[in-house]
């Protein structure tokens, strides 16, 4: 139970590409966290919680293909050719995503622990570059042009970092 709601957004994120509508992805989701649970011994323990995505993903599309015949009648609903299609996409880009993520927290460990508190300051409750810059007696705009920078510098790491992988 805990991998799945661990792992319960990305898979949802890949349900919804399934899917044109999002309540129907609500509804669906309730079946396969069923389906996961029924099914969790096929899982194997020793696999990490990427391999208990793609997994998973398997088990949704099948719960999709089942969920869209039983709507065959609905004239909003995708051939299984083409959700077949968008299901293998989705799990290209869940793997992106994650290679992407990971990328992301090497490049973040790069920073020194102020640079990475400014950067992820307007990203985490509580914190802003206001409230650093009092405490650090430095204006905010200086702070948001290091911020620029920073971001800058994450993303040319992270896109570095992605091309060393795909080569």
């Amino acid at each position: 139970m805990s991998l799945f709601v661990g792992t319960e957004r990305a898979i949802r994120g890949y349900v919804r590409s399934l899917l044109p509508s999002s309540q129907d992805v609500d509804d669906l989701m309730q079946n396969i966290g069923l389906a996961c649970w029924h099914k969790f011994n096929e899982f194997d323990l020793e696999g990490s919680s990427q391999d208990f995505v793609r997994w998973c993903c398997v088990i949704s599309r099948f719960e999709v293909l089942r969920f869209r015949r039983s709507r065959a009648r609905d004239r909003l609903v995708l051939s299984e050719e083409v959700i077949t299609l968008l299901a293998v996409e989705a799990e290209d880009r869940l793997q992106r995503s994650e290679t992407e993520r990971q990328a992301l927290k090497h490049c973040l460990q790069k920073l020194n622990e102020p640079e990475r508190r400014l950067l992820l300051s307007i990203h985490t409750r509580g914190d802003s570059i206001s409230r650093i810059a009092a405490e650090s007696n430095v204006k905010a705009r200086q702070l948001y042009s290091k911020l620029n920078a920073l971001r800058d510098l994450v993303a040319d790491c992270v896109r570095a970092s992605m091309a060393q992988g795909e080569a």
